[in-house]
């Protein structure tokens, strides 16, 4: 059994636009939706052996917000291919080929890539949030699938979506803009 968590960076300021795309930093409701969302995983015990983070300046700060509520000692990665990563195609021949032997991996990086690659590898079912993720994959927002596959060199089908939840989701101030 193999459990892949996309996590999209939480909102992130387009306040100063003189800087660069992979420079900009969370804002005080992303660092707060990240927050929440950390509490979610706390509290559901999504705890990853692996994680792998975009450079990305806004995608680092996300991290940084969810680690107190991880467990002490979880392996992070900083991949330069999720920053580019696109349609998603690419960070699934990634797990392919990359000889990760860890069996829960997680992503942070940013869309259109992270809601594709849960719209691809997560199975519809009328019991599951598919329809959910399809309208819309806001900041923040996290997806985890669980495979039945042993090695993610055998990645190739759809896996059952366990959970799909945004800040907005959850209890606390409502103030997640998830653009």
């Amino acid at each position: 059994m193999r459990k892949l968590t996309l996590l999209r960076h939480a909102k992130s300021s387009w306040s100063d636009r003189a800087k660069a795309d992979i420079d900009r930093p969370l804002t005080a409701r992303g660092r707060r939706g990240a927050l929440k969302i950390g509490t979610y995983i706390e509290k559901n015990k999504i705890f990853p052996d692996l994680i792998l983070c975009s450079p990305s300046r806004r995608t680092r700060e996300t991290l940084a917000q969810i680690d107190p509520f991880l467990p002490d000692g979880t392996e992070v990665k900083i991949e330069k291919s999720i920053y580019s990563a696109g349609h998603g195609g690419g960070l699934v021949s990634y797990l392919k080929t990359s000889a990760i032997e860890e069996v829960h991996v997680m992503i942070i990086g940013h869309n259109p890539t992270m809601q594709q690659m849960a719209l691809d590898l997560a199975e519809r079912t009328p019991e599951n949030d598919y329809q959910l993720i399809e309208r819309k994959y806001p900041t923040a927002a996290l997806t985890q699938i669980k495979f039945d596959i042993d090695d993610w060199r055998d990645l190739g089908g759809r896996g059952k979506l366990v959970h799909f939840i945004t800040p907005k989701m959850l209890p606390g101030p409502d103030d997640e803009d998830e653009e």
